[in-house]
């Protein structure tokens, strides 16, 4: 969707004096963050516990996605302290309201005097109407994702206000209509025009007009690229199917020869895993990052050097589960190829430096990866 308004202008940015920024998920957290670049320069992503010494700008995966209910409570409950110091303070929303969005947000709420939600990302073509988040599909159009987010907070004791733009934030949680980026533009100005303390909650479409839309450096990708595609969503598949004999589907991480063949002969090439049908969300998640992340360490044996220029992954705990293995310390955040597919640097470890791109699984029409690779 064409989203006409916010950008090719510069819409007055927020005063960042010490961005925090959570997900419950990597790539939320890094596409998110991407769009704040401008206000805050190169960006430390952080997993697994947030630094006793933070930066002054810094954003954190809380890695709540594939959690039970009640230990996302808990971890947000526990990172509310980091998010309330924040200036701005930024929750990151799945485009889509996968995960424990409403008890995330209910976990944190009550350190704010303001609570502004606006899920939409109108450049992804996810759009926010009547309260309820729409998704663009190109066989039938504007489709409802099947998420009631202002009822599940309600029963979880929250009050929460229906918003259009051009409205007033009311004290508490607000839930905001938006389908343009210049919508999330009012959003954001009715938002800084209220005193207190605002927890942002939203995804790379709010956190552009909070900076105002200011352009992200695009990086150059070095070849060979290798693309991880650990993602079961039906865009992911679709993306996959366009790439032809450039896409391996292995079984386990003794078939990197085999992908090494195919990065030597064609320079770009993307993988998948075959899994059994039925495999638990959680299962399958930790079995393909463990995979992939055993074949990349083969790929660069003996001397421990990346074989890949680029590393693309998509699929937040795919990603995860592949830096920890490669001994990052960190991923700094430092472009974007477009909104909501960012690019970093993988900070410690024996890859270090190597230069990721990473993306959402539901991200991107059916060509975007074959475009990606060239």
């Amino acid at each position: 969707m064409s989203s006409a308004g916010g950008r090719g202008r510069l819409a007055a940015s927020c005063r960042v004096t010490g961005l925090r920024l959570i997900a419950d998920d990597l790539t939320g957290a890094l596409d998110s963050a991407a769009r704040l670049l401008p206000l805050t320069g190169i960006l430390p992503i952080f997993c697994g516990a947030v630094p006793d010494m933070p930066p002054a700008h810094f954003a954190f995966d809380a890695g709540t996605r594939e959690a039970e209910g009640t230990e996302a409570a808990q971890i947000a409950r526990g990172l509310t302290p980091v998010l309330a110091r924040g200036n701005p303070a930024f929750r990151k929303l799945d485009s889509l309201l996968r995960g424990h969005v409403a008890v995330e947000i209910a976990a944190s709420a009550p350190a704010f005097d303001h609570v502004v939600i606006a899920p939409a990302f109108p450049f992804q073509r996810r759009i926010t109407r009547g309260g309820r988040q729409l998704s663009w599909a190109d066989s039938s159009g504007w489709r409802d994702i099947g998420v009631d987010l202002a009822a599940e907070l309600r029963a979880l004791g929250c009050a929460v206000s229906a918003r259009i733009p051009g409205q007033p934030a009311p004290v508490g949680i607000s839930l905001w209509d938006a389908a343009i980026d210049a919508d999330l533009d009012r959003i954001v100005a009715a938002g800084r025009a209220v005193p207190g303390r605002v927890l942002w909650c939203g995804t790379a479409g709010l956190a552009g007009a909070l900076a105002g839309w200011r352009p992200v450096p695009v990086p150059v990708l070095p070849r060979p690229m290798l693309a991880l595609i650990g993602s079961d969503q039906p865009v992911a598949k679709a993306q996959l199917a366009m790439l032809g004999e450039r896409h391996l589907v292995i079984t386990n991480a003794g078939e990197a020869s085999k992908v090494a063949d195919a990065l030597s002969r064609d320079g770009a090439v993307a993988i998948s895993l075959a899994m059994p049908s039925h495999t638990p969300r959680v299962d399958a998640a930790a079995h393909i990052a463990r995979v992939f992340a055993e074949m990349l360490i083969s790929l660069g044996q003996p001397v421990g050097a990346s074989p890949v220029g680029t590393l693309v992954v998509s699929g937040g705990e795919t990603l995860r589960g592949v830096t920890e293995a490669l001994g990052a310390a960190r991923l700094d955040l430092d472009g974007e190829v477009v909104p909501g597919v960012p690019t970093s640097l993988l900070c410690g470890g024996a890859w270090e430096g190597l230069r990721i791109v990473s993306k959402s699984g539901a991200f991107g029409d059916t060509g975007f990866l074959a475009r990606l690779l060239g």
